[in-house]
């Protein structure tokens, strides 16, 4: 893996000080395409929630809206681990670090042929912070003690933002889909029709969704970075991932981003495919809703961690994989270390005694553990099959807890309903015990992870209903702190009282194996399984 100090020093560098503005692209990035035309065909699980940037953040979507959108700044979620401009050509910061000023890329058009101004990104941001409809993934980056950062479009290709304290992580937090005024002004976000015909300024733009079967998206010919290789990337919805193998090996796709690891020998030493396997940005847990009595106590957390054999977990869902995750900050940080953490090895005869200490045992020898007088019964929600591994891994939660004495009920719903029911608002009224979730591509920046586990009076709850007035704290004290190393402590600091208090059980994240017919070459396009695409540079994919 790269090392990710320098990128990161380097945006607080730029905090600190009076800098001349600097580019955010360089002559290399220009390419020539070997060859044009072409279809890439690819699959997803599920029909996205939406294709509204700004709106939907669940896997499948980001797949299809990350090559139709381009953010103002590249680093933050679902946008990579290289910190530096997008749509921004150039920034400066003032000496106090309170004013950031943002010179667009001049020129850049919409899909419909309006240009892209400083408009359209001070109405992105202020529809976050501002909108009826809670833009709950994104919100909390854009305010300041409750209150919304102030953004300024100065002229047509100048965006100002005032903070009132510094912000280390600024940078990285603005990193969203910009979408267009002109477009999106007066829809509903949840409900209009730019949520399945968005109007994007990113390589490829939507010209046909058909709700269970595909997403076509074609290229959009005046991208400011040069019209793509190819005419289309073709998303096919097939939910079974056996299926989506069985397509890859027919030649019904091309392209498969994360296949099960039981089916990499059936592509390795074949010369029609490419396969490469690496370490994704990703972390898979298990969230408690700690509102409820029953996982109020951290001993029963911790009991509960320590009854699941996570690297069984990863050998029986991913079929090795993956690697066994300690920390709740995924490894693309700075400061992740493997076996820093520790104290959770797979131990259920030590789990038992941790929750008989409780009194949480067995008192009428039915053979299940008794909570107030009750038989204990944990209730798992879990997404249907097709996205991610959640189900499965659900499945092999579920018997290591009834192994110690707990009865495990399981239920399935579909990504749409779990993400409205879950992702989409701050509430603390959580429809479920505990949920299987994770995240993916969240980058390199520590305080990505506030929104995860701050709950404060202007927040509001987070999706675990934790509540730690140090964390809170800890994690307002970190993004106004300039000094990196004295930063990065604090930030391990978190993370160790994170460890301590389990709010959710970490388990393990992917490794992930990549399949592509070899009638495309992607060298150019480079490969990145921590960015939406897939790709830093999906507009260089070409046949061969």
């Amino acid at each position: 893996m790269k090392p990710r100090y320098f990128l990161t020093f380097t945006i607080l560098v730029i905090m600190l000080v009076s800098v001349l503005a600097i580019p955010a692209v360089s002559a290399q990035d220009a390419f020539a395409c070997p060859n044009t035309g072409g279809t890439l065909i690819t699959a997803i699980g599920s029909d996205p929630v939406s294709l509204n940037g700004v709106y939907a953040n669940d896997g499948a979507s980001v797949a299809v809206l990350s090559y139709i959108f381009n953010p103002l700044t590249l680093g933050g979620e679902n946008w990579g681990t290289e910190i530096k401009g997008d749509l921004a050509d150039s920034w400066t910061v003032s000496d106090d670090g309170l004013t950031w000023t943002f010179n667009l890329h001049q020129g850049v058009k919409w899909h419909d042929g309006e240009e892209l101004t400083a408009e359209d990104v001070v109405y992105t941001f202020n529809t976050i912070q501002t909108s009826e409809e809670d833009i709950a993934p994104f919100r909390p980056r854009f305010l300041q003690n409750g209150e919304p950062i102030l953004f300024e479009a100065v002229d047509d290709y100048t965006v100002v933002a005032t903070l009132t304290e510094p912000n280390a992580s600024f940078f990285t937090d603005i990193s969203v889909p910009i979408v267009p005024k002109h477009v999106l002004e007066g829809q509903d976000l949840r409900e209009g029709p730019f949520n399945r015909e968005p109007i994007g300024t990113g390589p490829f733009k939507v010209v046909e969704w058909n709700t269970g079967e595909s997403i076509v998206l074609e290229a959009h010919e005046d991208y400011f970075r040069g019209r793509p290789c190819l005419d289309r990337i073709i998303f096919r919805i097939i939910p079974d991932q056996q299926t989506q193998v069985a397509a890859l090996q027919t030649g019904e796709v091309d392209f498969l981003p994360n296949i099960p690891g039981a089916s990499v020998p059936l592509f390795e030493g074949n010369s029609d495919y490419q396969v490469a396997i690496a370490e994704s940005d990703s972390l898979f847990q298990m969230f408690f809703n700690l509102s409820l009595d029953q996982f109020k106590e951290p001993q029963v957390r911790r009991a509960l961690m320590i009854a699941i054999d996570r690297q069984a977990v990863v050998d029986i869902v991913r079929q090795g994989y993956g690697v066994v995750h300690n920390s709740h900050f995924d490894h693309v940080v700075p400061f992740y270390n493997q076996d820093k953490l520790g104290g959770y090895d797979y131990d259920p005869e030590r789990a038992g005694q941790m929750l008989d200490e409780l009194g949480i045992a067995d008192s009428d020898g039915d053979g299940f553990r008794d909570l107030n007088g009750e038989p204990w019964e944990i209730n798992i929600v879990t997404f249907t099959a097709g996205f991610r591994d959640y189900d499965k891994y659900a499945v092999v939660v579920q018997q290591y807890w009834e192994d110690i004495g707990i009865k495990v009920n399981l239920e399935q719903r579909d990504l749409a309903t779990l993400v409205e029911q879950i992702y989409q608002e701050r509430v603390e009224d959580k429809p479920y015990e505990v949920h299987t979730s994770g995240w993916s591509q969240i980058g390199p920046e520590p305080n990505s992870y506030a929104n995860f586990y701050m709950w404060t009076d202007a927040l509001g709850p987070n999706l675990s209903n934790y509540r730690n007035e140090e964390i809170n704290a800890l994690f307002e004290q970190a993004r106004v702190v300039s000094n990196f190393d004295e930063r990065m402590a604090i930030y391990e600091q978190i993370e160790a009282i994170l460890w301590e208090d389990l709010p959710t059980i970490p388990l393990y994240r992917n490794t992930e194996p990549t399949v592509l017919s070899s009638r495309f070459n992607i060298d150019d396009a480079v490969l990145d399984n921590s960015i939406g695409t897939n790709f830093r540079h999906p507009e260089r994919i070409y046949e061969n």
